[in-house]
């Protein structure tokens, strides 16, 4: 269960609050839970935790443009995708977690994989590392993992072991080139035989339109959503196919077996996998899935109590998804999709998606309920679009 401390929400702090506020519903709980695909058999709901620490910059982000509701529906959304990711690439490579299996998260910041990794895998099997000393406290005690401080120094990060995965999401999509060399070399170094890297980077299809890529392949802008870091050695990366296979090949020394997944990661960021011995077979993840993906453009209640609620929802490995679930207070109702959404064909690239818009109605009761709306593939993955509470007209 999740470690006891003190409380870490800033006073002052409105937009905090209510997010917090909705991290604390046990109805928010329920409903992550419900999209938690991948569970040890020994897992229960009350080992979730869904506290976000105040200074956990992925929140903060979404605050400054989302009401609470929706921020704190995209941050779980998008961990819950992200462990599906990873989850399929320790169990097509390694097959159901053993005991003798040894992960690390790099770069963990505040624990947004950890929350469910340690669901699915023992803690005492996962180890974390992050260069912010506040968000590896955080999670070691709320996840319970072995904490391993980094360095901005690829050569003084030495974590005292080999893992056979080591899972790097949203770092090389911030490093400079030197670094982002240099921080491949040593993760690659830091892998059993058998271990594979994954890491994930911004593909040069998501660069700004206007800013052409330099000759060599990589585009470093030294701005990020985690100012503390220092412009210098984290910003906004863009690199090229070939980029990352050169420097793959110069990490290894020789041809190592790696595959790229397009946008494997919050159908945004690409996913590579590297393996440490050049005679691992990689094929297995060609069944990689991306899962069902959405948003919640617009939500509200009118003075005569009717709920509104639009968006989209859709699927990068089959494009088009018949409906959405709408939950209000647990109470379920199919949603059709089909309304025009040209913007997420375009944004997403894939024409496929140019009717997966949906709306949906309701007049509520009065007083409070918790609205909580999924996409679901014909395989049983989930995407957790919207939960919260949300408030009628007085009885």
């Amino acid at each position: 269960m999740p470690h006891p401390a003190q409380s870490i929400e800033p006073a002052g702090d409105p937009a905090w609050a209510q997010a917090a506020g909705v991290c604390r519903d046990p109805a928010l709980r329920e409903a992550v839970w419900r999209h938690c695909r991948y569970r040890r058999g020994s897992a229960r709901l009350e080992d979730l935790s869904t506290r976000i620490h105040a200074n956990d910059q992925m929140l903060r982000h979404s605050l400054r443009f989302f009401d609470a509701n929706r921020s704190v529906s995209q941050y779980f959304n998008v961990a819950l995708q992200q462990h599906h990711a990873a989850q399929q690439v320790l169990r097509a490579l390694f097959g159901e977690p053993g005991p003798d299996l040894r992960v690390l998260d790099f770069a963990c910041g505040y624990g947004r994989l950890l929350r469910f990794l340690t669901l699915s895998v023992s803690p005492a099997q996962v180890w974390a590392s992050e260069i912010q000393p506040e968000a590896l406290d955080f999670a070691a005690r709320e996840f319970g993992v072995h904490a391993v401080a980094s360095d901005f120094d690829p050569r003084r990060f030495e974590p005292g072991r080999r893992f056979d995965l080591i899972w790097v999401a949203s770092l090389f999509s911030h490093l400079p080139g030197g670094l982002f060399h240099e921080w491949l070399r040593r993760l690659v170094e830091l892998l059993e035989p058998r271990g594979v890297l994954c890491f994930s980077v911004h593909d040069e299809c998501l660069l700004p339109r206007g800013i052409p890529m330099p000759r060599e392949g990589i585009f470093f802008s030294p701005e990020s959503e985690n100012p503390d870091l220092g412009a210098s050695v984290y910003g906004a990366t863009f690199v090229t196919e070939a980029y990352v296979r050169s420097a793959i090949l110069e990490a290894t020394a020789e041809e190592h077996p790696w595959r790229r997944i397009p946008r494997g990661l919050a159908n945004e960021q690409d996913l590579y996998v590297v393996a440490r011995s050049p005679g691992r077979d990689l094929s297995a993840l060609s069944g990689f899935r991306k899962g069902p993906w959405g948003w919640v453009d617009e939500w509200s209640v009118s003075g005569s109590g009717e709920l509104y609620l639009r968006g989209w929802a859709g699927s990068l490995d089959e494009g088009h998804l018949d409906e959405v679930e709408i939950r209000v207070d647990g109470e379920p109702v199919r949603c059709p999709t089909g309304l025009p959404t040209p913007d997420v064909a375009a944004v997403l690239g894939d024409a496929r998606l140019a009717r997966a818009g949906w709306e949906y109605r309701r007049v509520l009761a009065g007083g409070r309920a918790f609205v909580e709306a999924s996409a679901r593939s014909r395989t049983g993955e989930a995407a957790l679009l919207y939960a919260g509470p949300v408030t009628g007209p007085g009885p």
